[in-house]
């Protein structure tokens, strides 16, 4: 998945009110996240003073307490869990 495509899942997934997000990783792994967060370009690209692509960047999340960085060309699938 692209950038444009994780931003756009990710803000369908808010105006759904998801409870939770289930990723899908190419390498077999699931990721059961509690909270999301999409690392903005602008401010990575300073950091590293170059410009990133759009198949490059990093969704931060948080399951079962613990916080993980994603790199976005790894996610295959993102699916949404409905509040209980």
């Amino acid at each position: 998945m692209t950038r444009t495509e994780i931003k756009l899942a990710l803000k369908r997934m808010d105006d759904r009110g998801a409870y939770n997000l289930r990723l899908f990783l190419d390498n077999q792994t699931t990721v059961l996240a509690h909270q999301w967060y999409l690392e903005s370009a602008e401010r990575q690209g300073e950091q590293d003073g170059e410009v990133e692509r759009e198949e490059e960047g990093l969704l931060r999340v948080v399951a079962r307490g613990r916080q993980a960085l994603i790199a976005i060309s790894r996610i295959v699938l993102i699916e949404m869990v409905p509040p209980p």
